[in-house]
């Protein structure tokens, strides 16, 4: 990717005011590694409005010193995709990236500080928007790691998670942090908890549940649904 004024600016203010890639996806919102895609992945091009604003924050600077006035062009892909045949339908997809970083289905596996894009996987866009109710450019891939969810999640399926939802039921399966590593649970809302709390439980019965006070916890995204290879 050519340089970015706009991008040089953020990564300096960044250094400048000691402030971490993930720390700055975190303050805004979004997905931890949201601030260094955009930095280091050239996605998104551009940040949104709300972004710049929630940037422009934390950064002590205006919002429109964040906002590009020309979109930046986008690597010239290397090879041109095969166009469809008659018989083929034109069926949009959806680009999702796949992080570098694993996701423990057990204990013991730390997130790294920077995840990055790994691979990219083509996925129905109506897939992702109508069965899932999820904004495509919201969905990323990790990768499971540990025994902890058998056999709902094994060791080494991809799981393709949701970040823009980060307040999951109580029963669904979530990616989160939860003060020691990345892992993969069902969350339950403990009520009436002072200071509020949840519990993490496992499908694997060998693993007990545990709880985790909210403000130490990191709720990474809700797991949609899990790839795995057929033996």
């Amino acid at each position: 990717m050519r340089r970015d004024p706009i991008r040089e600016k953020i990564r300096r203010a960044l250094h400048d005011r000691d402030i971490t890639m993930r720390e700055a996806s975190n303050a805004i919102g979004r997905n931890p590694a949201y601030i260094h895609q955009f930095l280091e992945r050239g996605s998104p091009r551009v940040l949104s409005a709300r972004d710049s604003r929630a940037l422009a924050a934390i950064l002590e600077c205006g919002a429109d010193e964040l906002r590009h006035t020309d979109v930046p062009r986008r690597r010239p892909a290397t090879r041109k995709a095969r166009p469809p045949t008659a018989m083929e339908p034109r069926v949009p997809l959806a680009a999702i990236p796949e992080m570098a970083v694993d996701a423990a289905a057990g204990g013991g596996a730390l997130n790294e500080d920077h995840a990055t894009e790994k691979a990219r996987w083509y996925i129905p866009e109506a897939m992702i928007r109508h069965e899932a109710d999820a904004a495509p450019e919201g969905v990323r891939i990790l990768r499971a790691r540990g025994d902890s969810m058998e056999p709902v999640v094994n060791d080494g399926d991809r799981i393709i998670v949701d970040t823009e939802r980060r307040n999951p039921t109580t029963g669904e399966m979530a990616v989160l942090w939860d003060g020691n590593g990345l892992v993969v649970k069902r969350v339950e809302t403990i009520h009436d908890a002072e200071p509020p709390a949840i519990r993490l439980l496992s499908a694997n019965p060998a693993y007990s549940p545990y709880t985790c006070l909210a403000d130490e916890t990191h709720i990474v995204g809700t797991v949609l649904w899990t790839i795995r290879r057929v033996q």
